[in-house]
């Protein structure tokens, strides 16, 4: 039996009750603007989850809990080509992490990956009864109404999170007295303040910290309501409201193409002329365009700007973080392993920052000029 609908008629509450009252066997599978999820269900439990979100992988939370660093990584990634093993068992067997530690992670990142799902603003389902997962899955015991209730509850908050921090473009700072004057501050919170500059954005701070925008998002409303940071601009101006140029810009500008382009054509459908979208359109295929030319992935890139100098650049989080990663030592291959994007992605992030002359593959001629950042 399969059961296809939209989340926006059935949502992800009762359909999550409904196959567990069911205690349904199979495997669902959500479709959102921007990524696919799948949750494995026995007998009406969650026993597996998995996302397209390169943020949601493995490695990913791996390294956001200092489990491991970007070189074991990268190496355990290349290894995996050569083996056909799971990353967990390879980690695993190098000795790098223990059964119990791969377990545990694996559990945040199952439960994380399914929060995510509630604050989807839209989205597609379908479940296949009777799939089951890959057979060397590590498979949990999970309770559709722990999940429920955390999830709804998450929701919530993300609503009152989002009075203070109205996109993932706003910026906070930090308070230097006020921080002082609650010393000593927890781990977390000096880790979070150690990354404030009050220029970086939100977003900028999700990839840093290699963490979930909510998450990130709840601990700097958490310091902001200490006291620790303050809101220097709320953001939310390229995403506000509902209209879809305004939702492609945000999405362009993290060099999101598939899905600024899904947001324009809506625009266009209806508006074929339309100026802004006609011009945004053309954007986006010339950056699909930039990155579809042959990039040797084994060419080892460097930065053409000084550290300093990078700093004042208009630069993308996607651009900023791995422009940060490049050290004169890794081919595009290596860096593209351990980066929180898809392999597309970021093939578009190298291409512009290629064009724009901010990384380069060989060393300019003695003579030559300084590349231009405009």
């Amino acid at each position: 039996m399969s059961l296809k609908g939209n989340l926006a008629t059935m949502g992800l509450e009762d359909l999550l009750q409904w196959l567990a009252v069911g205690k349904k066997t199979g495997v669902l599978a959500m479709r959102g603007t921007a990524y696919m999820k799948t949750i494995a269900f026995e007998d009406g439990r969650i026993t597996s989850a998995s996302s397209t979100d390169p943020k949601e992988y493995l490695g990913q939370f791996l390294l956001a809990y200092n489990r491991i660093n970007e070189a074991q990584l990268r190496e355990a990634l290349a290894a995996q080509e050569d083996e056909n093993e799971l990353l967990g068992r390879i980690l695993v067997n190098r000795h790098l992490v223990t059964e119990n530690e791969i377990r545990r992670i694996i559990h945040l990142k199952t439960e994380e990956s399914l929060f995510d799902c509630f604050i989807w603003s839209s989205g597609d389902f379908e479940f296949m009864e009777g799939q089951r997962p890959d057979p060397r899955t590590v498979l949990l015991n999970l309770d559709v109404t722990g999940i429920v209730l955390e999830g709804a509850r998450r929701r919530d908050e993300w609503q009152r999170i989002r009075d203070v921090l109205k996109g993932g473009d706003a910026v906070i700072t930090a308070d230097s007295e006020a921080i002082a004057e609650q010393l000593p501050l927890a781990a977390e919170d000096a880790e979070l303040l150690a990354h404030v500059d009050g220029i970086k954005s939100v977003d900028h701070l999700v990839l840093e910290l290699r963490s979930t925008e909510f998450k990130v998002s709840r601990h700097i409303f958490d310091l902001v309501e200490r006291g620790l940071l303050r809101v220097t601009n709320p953001g939310g101006a390229k995403v506000k409201g509902e209209d879809p140029l305004q939702k492609a810009r945000a999405l362009l500008d993290r060099k999101r193409l598939e899905e600024a382009q899904t947001e324009i054509r809506r625009v266009l459908q209806g508006q074929p002329q339309d100026p802004v979208a006609n011009r945004m359109m053309k954007e986006v295929q010339s950056l699909q365009q930039a990155a579809e030319r042959p990039l040797n992935l084994e060419q080892i890139p460097e930065l053409a700007v000084d550290l300093m100098e990078l700093t004042h650049v208009d630069l993308s989080p996607g651009e900023a973080f791995m422009a940060t990663r490049v050290t004169g030592m890794h081919s595009f291959r290596d860096l593209m392993a351990v980066a929180p994007f898809s392999e597309d992605d970021c093939k578009i992030i190298f291409a512009s920052l290629l064009k724009r002359g901010i990384l380069r593959t060989e060393k300019p001629a003695s003579d030559g000029g300084r590349p231009s950042l405009h």
